[in-house]
């Protein structure tokens, strides 16, 4: 059962590249204007907000009833995952996924948007895209902070580069400087992208142990790769970068992934969850439940 829904995931990513959308840079801006749950007003976690691909409370069929809406006639939901660790002495001696610690059960319900539903009243306030923030500041400020409280990590973007890196042996990360940018959204889309490669370093999220790399397969698929992209899109639109002109949408970029997704049915959920660790741990923030 586990498999299917990790193939139900990746069909519904897929499906979304396929009409020439990368879910991981959908244009929610702040907090507020993601994708939350109408009963707990708490965020979904990086993976559902994939999913889902749309800001605004979402409710279960049980939870309308039980306010006394209903859905809109044709109306369709969509799935949420949540995602349970089981210790390896709770794993079943049936369950073909046993690892050495433990794995990741995956279970899933439906939800609606309130935009689907009669009866029910938002809680919500409008909200303006980067109201009363300055981005790139916000951007400094968060940069700023993660240097300090990880002495060891140095950040080299002063000088003219012709690459952007980070190098685990040195744990330094190199950025061209802003002057070389056509928009400073990129600079700052490049710039996160190597901070959460950063985090892979053991002292932080560590992605380098054999357990975190290989937990779902063997996949020779670039899914650190992934996880950097995903965590510097979840960075951006968490600070209010509008950077929609600040990433690769080619038909050549969505297809490199479609082809990488569709050989790897668990990628995108163990990248977006670590990506979400990683942007986590990067603004200094604790992982949501769900």
């Amino acid at each position: 059962m586990a498999s299917n829904i990790y193939q139900m995931v990746t069909d519904r990513i897929i499906e979304q590249m396929n009409a020439g959308i990368v879910p991981w840079h959908q244009p929610w801006v702040g907090g507020a204007a993601m994708a939350i749950s109408y009963t707990t007003r708490k965020a979904y976690s990086m993976l559902n907000q994939l999913l889902l691909g749309k800001p605004g409370e979402w409710l279960t069929w049980n939870q309308i009833q039980a306010k006394g809406g209903r859905v809109k006639p044709g109306a369709k939901s969509r799935f949420c995952v949540y995602c349970q660790f089981v210790e390896k002495n709770d794993v079943p001696d049936d369950e073909d996924e046993k690892k050495r610690d433990g794995y990741l059960i995956l279970k899933w319900y439906r939800v609606f948007h309130i935009d689907d539903t009669l009866g029910i009243e938002s809680k919500c306030q409008a909200v303006e895209p980067g109201s009363n923030l300055s981005p790139i500041q916000r951007a400094e400020d968060v940069i700023a902070a993660y240097l300090q409280r990880e002495s060891s990590l140095t950040f080299f973007h002063e000088e003219e580069s012709t690459s952007a890196y980070y190098s685990p042996s040195r744990d330094e990360v190199v950025v061209p400087r802003l002057a070389q940018y056509q928009l400073a959204e990129e600079y700052y889309s490049t710039a996160f992208h190597e901070f959460t490669h950063s985090t892979m370093h053991e002292s932080r999220c560590n992605r380098t142990s054999e357990s975190a790399i290989t937990r779902f397969g063997d996949s020779d698929y670039s899914r650190e790769e992934l996880v950097a992209e995903i965590g510097s899109a979840m960075l951006c639109n968490r600070i209010g970068i509008e950077n929609e002109k600040a990433f690769r949408n080619s038909a050549a970029y969505i297809q490199s992934w479609l082809k990488a997704l569709k050989n790897d049915n668990k990628m995108i959920v163990w990248a977006a969850k670590k990506a979400e660790e990683a942007a986590r741990y990067i603004l200094g923030e604790s992982l949501p439940e769900g």
